[in-house]
């Protein structure tokens, strides 16, 4: 499977249970102006005189036809890349929101969470309300970084035969957002993490995080290091970044107990 193929099948899973929150460019939306254009002619007839029955039934075979042009579109859009492109453009998965295009211009490659504190693994897990998941294909972390009052979690590996590899953790609720992630469609796969749904990420990528409120903390924008995995289990959500491969990403990701 191609990574804009698996891009693809990610979307069209979302398409059914975020089709309310989905934001249509209004030059782009077929349906609205269709809309615009039968409540003008509405608003233009309002005093007309009632119909005859022949007048009814071509009104009738009019909406109809209206119907099966809308629908016709739809299908073209939701068909095509291009059209998913106008349609999607924010995907949400396991706490983390991938927005296509660009980031915050000149993100560094380092920038700290907002409270972030420095404690041993015992203090971490007295601090959050989730477990703390520590692979075992990499060991005790060198550091554990505890950030926005317990919100995420970050172990830190800097002598890893990868480099630097980081895994942020935060508890698996999918009504919030934790980060906000910048990524090219291309650049997307899914994949498999204990038997349950994950995603992998190609390059360096804009990253943010997102507040309790829900705001995005600017001060917290970066460049993450090479690749990303992202997935979660029932209590935690995971992201794993570092200079490695899928294979290797993979492994990791499965160990973490």
């Amino acid at each position: 499977m191609t990574d804009r193929a698996g891009w693809q099948d990610a979307v069209e899973s979302e398409l059914r249970g975020l089709g309310r929150d989905l934001a249509v460019p209004p030059a782009s939306d077929p349906i609205a102006t269709v809309r615009r254009r039968l409540a003008g002619e509405a608003v233009g007839r309002g005093h007309a005189p009632a119909p005859r029955a022949g007048g009814l039934r071509r009104r009738r075979l009019g909406w109809r036809a209206v119907v099966v042009v809308v629908a016709a579109l739809l299908a073209v859009l939701i068909a095509t890349p291009q059209g998913r492109a106008v349609i999607v453009h924010v995907f949400r998965f396991a706490g983390v929101e991938l927005r296509q295009g660009p980031g915050p211009a000149n993100a560094p490659t380092h920038a700290a969470l907002p409270g972030a504190r420095q404690m041993s693994l015992v203090q971490a897990r007295r601090h959050v309300s989730f477990p703390i998941l520590v692979p075992a294909a990499l060991g005790r972390p060198g550091e554990v970084v505890v950030s926005d009052s317990g919100r995420v979690v970050s172990l830190i590996y800097r002598r890893t035969p990868h480099g630097l590899v980081r895994m942020d953790e935060f508890a698996g609720h999918l009504d919030q957002i934790y980060f906000e992630k910048f990524v090219h469609a291309s650049n997307v796969t899914k994949v498999e993490v204990n038997g349950a749904k994950g995603l992998w990420i190609k390059g360096p990528q804009e990253l943010m995080y997102i507040t309790r409120s829900g705001t995005p903390a600017v001060a917290s924008a970066r460049l993450t290091t090479g690749n990303t995995l992202i997935w979660a289990t029932r209590q935690v959500a995971l992201r794993l970044e570092g200079n490695l491969g899928k294979a290797a990403a993979l492994t990791i990701a499965s160990s973490a107990r």
